[in-house]
């Protein structure tokens, strides 16, 4: 299948800027518009066909788009780093890859990014655990084994040791599940 090039418009606060976007059809290119938008926020966005500069951002999306990540091998961001911390500047703005990587996957926007490969220029989102607070111990995927553990009898320790965390924490857990879920 060949691949066509489209030039994605997006306009921010009365500032714009094209990105590239590589898809294998016009449906393609479409949905990868509508996630970059989202990513970025964009207020307004246009897409056609032409080329666009290719840069760290566009390949960035073009590695989402086509799911171009290994669970065992680092994705070391090689653009602009502040504070330690992979970054882009996108219409006067500055922008954290993994938030933006957390839009364009559509992941909840309230979720809090945390790299667990210790590689901080790693922007691999397989490499992310997406949690609901900044301190949690637990991400989302983690409190669903929870919940399967212990319906299936498993005991608090048991609990703890399988998902690596302190009794303590299953136990808080359990408790703010029953007082949500009223059972």
């Amino acid at each position: 299948m060949a691949l066509t090039s489209y030039n994605l418009f997006i306009e921010q606060n009365f500032k714009s800027t094209r990105i590239a976007i590589t898809a294998n059809d016009a449906s393609h290119a479409q949905a990868q518009a509508l996630d970059i938008a989202r990513s970025l926020k964009a207020e307004r966005s246009e897409l056609d066909y032409g080329e666009a500069t290719e840069n760290k951002l566009s390949e960035l999306y073009k590695k989402l788009a086509y799911n171009d990540f290994t669970h065992d091998c680092c994705f070391e961001w090689s653009g602009s780093v502040t504070n330690g911390v992979p970054s882009v500047y996108v219409l006067s703005k500055r922008y954290y890859i993994r938030p933006l990587i957390l839009g364009y996957l559509d992941i909840s926007k309230d979720a809090v990014v945390k790299n667990v490969c210790k590689n901080s220029l790693c922007v691999n989102p397989y490499h992310n655990q997406y949690l609901h607070e900044k301190n949690s111990k637990l991400g989302g995927g983690d409190l669903q084994m929870l919940l399967a553990f212990r319906s299936q009898g498993a005991s608090v320790p048991q609990i703890a040791k399988a998902l690596n965390v302190h009794r303590s924490t299953i136990y808080r857990i359990l408790k703010n599940e029953r007082l949500s879920s009223r059972t």
